[in-house]
């Protein structure tokens, strides 16, 4: 039973998403039927079940594997994801509010590479690099994924990024070579 209280009210936030993108993509007056607070609400009503999924993934498997399901996560709703991150950097507002839930990510992101890297102030401040560098991987795929219309599909584009930027992630963790 609870279960499928949980499938109404996921349905009726993807609905109303539906609803603010399209919105969006109307006429320009018919973007002031809802209030700024409504759309963000709207656009960002899973925001926690992201960042939970992200956090659970990462504590399992790695930030790698999480990213990687992150990207298959949204990949299975393609559509829906291009269109909604289309509208984010399109839209002033909501990439604002974007850019500050990131500080959820960010605050995940750099407790994983802390757990890993080394301990005091440098520790945290390698540590909260290494989370925006991560990040910044993250959301350069996803832009490369709407500007190529969902080309080359998104976990090929989370890989190739960490692959960019594997080297400078856990650099405290890696062995360098006596000479």
């Amino acid at each position: 039973m609870a279960g499928l209280k949980i499938e109404r009210q996921q349905q009726k936030r993807r609905e109303a998403l539906e609803q603010a993108m399209a919105l969006l993509e109307g006429p320009p007056p018919e973007a002031g039927l809802i209030t700024s607070a409504e759309l963000e609400a709207r656009f960002f009503h899973d925001h926690a079940d992201l960042l939970a999924g992200l956090t659970e993934a990462m504590e399992r498997q790695g930030l790698a594997e999480a990213f990687s399901a992150m990207a298959r996560h949204l990949e299975e709703d393609r559509e829906a994801w291009l269109r909604r991150l289309a509208l984010l950097q399109a839209h002033p507002g909501l990439r604002a509010r974007r850019a500050e839930l990131e500080a959820d990510y960010l605050r995940i992101l750099a407790a994983h590479f802390g757990r890993w890297g080394a301990a005091g102030t440098q520790g945290e401040r390698i540590a909260e690099h290494e989370a925006g560098l991560a990040l910044a991987a993250l959301r350069g795929a996803e832009r490369l994924w709407v500007r190529g219309g969902g080309r080359p599909i998104l976990p090929v584009l989370v890989q190739e990024a960490l692959a960019v930027a594997w080297p400078a992630l856990y650099g405290h963790a890696r062995r360098h070579p006596s000479r």
